[in-house]
């Protein structure tokens, strides 16, 4: 059984804002055990209207909901070694959570332990714009909030970011750039994959890349297939990946993705499939958790603040 870690799922958001039951969910405590999974991240989504609707607020119902996911989730420091059953971390996908504030940056950093923050989701915040507009880079508090982060071992997560801010990131922050949940542009070109320099610029700076399942970001105007998410975990290899790309699955957090890989008891296939490729067992590993568990570990090593 491989050992998988997942970046990204927006599970918390159904459970404590949408009223799903968690066993209604893709992402369960059983399908987790299931398919091997011994980290999950759980993202704390700012919500569809993004600052106008009071993410913060949601953001807390959500953390409550965390409860009811009956998966451990790692407040403090983790283990010096993957765990063998599932357990959880948080993330923060759309830095509008933060509200503005370095004091809101503390309390999910005390209460949390959150470990990656989406500087934006699909709207302008006060930190920056998102990829769906050419806006300029990361505002004042933005650059701020980096540092804050850094000094907090807590990474900045680029999936949703403009290019400008990407690459603001990519230059100010020391901690290295994360995309999450994002694919290759040049395989399918929507605006929430990365281009090709990008995704070299993470590779180069020792980040962490997660592909996503979703399936109009794996193909565009057709359906996905399996084999359209090893074409992308190939490119990105290709870039010199091996120690960078691993999994985001974006499950609960999207509506289609390719046939047999829909909920994360599936996702040791995917492995499999790799290791079928010509990939040998020591990437398979890398590719399913190692590379994951080594960003997060090199981030609580690298805070200089204890909150």
């Amino acid at each position: 059984m491989w050992k998988i870690a997942d970046a990204h799922c927006d599970t918390l958001w159904e459970i404590g804002v949408q009223g799903t039951a968690p066993e209604d969910c893709c992402v369960t405590a059983e399908r987790l055990r299931s398919g091997g999974v011994s980290l999950q991240t759980f993202a704390l989504w700012a919500g569809p209207k993004g600052p106008a609707d009071d993410p913060a607020g949601k953001a807390r119902a959500m953390v409550a909901a965390a409860d009811k996911l009956g998966v451990p989730i790692w407040r403090g420091a983790l283990p010096e070694e993957m765990p063998d059953g599932p357990t959880g971390v948080f993330s923060i996908e759309g830095g509008e959570v933060l509200e503005g504030s370095i004091a809101r940056l503390d309390e999910y950093v005390q209460r949390c332990r959150v470990r990656l923050i989406a500087l934006t989701w699909n709207h302008e915040n006060e930190i920056g714009y998102p990829s769906a507009q050419d806006g300029p880079g990361l505002k004042p508090f933005g650059l701020h909030l980096l540092r804050e982060m850094d000094a907090r071992g807590v990474y900045a997560d680029v999936s949703h970011l403009s290019e400008k801010g990407f690459w603001d990131v990519v230059e100010h922050a020391e901690l290295p750039p994360v995309a999450s949940h994002s694919n290759l542009r040049e395989l399918c070109d929507v605006h929430r994959n990365l281009r090709r320099e990008q995704a070299r610029a993470i590779i180069e700076k020792g980040g962490y890349i997660g592909v996503n399942l979703y399936s109009a970001f794996l193909a565009k105007d057709r359906p996905a297939v399996f084999e359209d998410v090893l074409r992308h975990i190939d490119a990105l290899m290709e870039l010199g990946g091996e120690d960078v790309v691993g999994l985001g699955t974006d499950f609960d957090g999207i509506e289609s993705w390719p046939e047999g890989l829909g909920n994360p008891a599936d996702l040791p296939a995917l492995c499999d499939a790799l290791l079928a490729r010509g990939y040998t067992r020591a990437q398979v590993e890398k590719f399913a958790g190692g590379n994951y568990w080594r960003l997060l570990k090199k981030g609580e090593a690298a805070a200089k603040i204890c909150i």
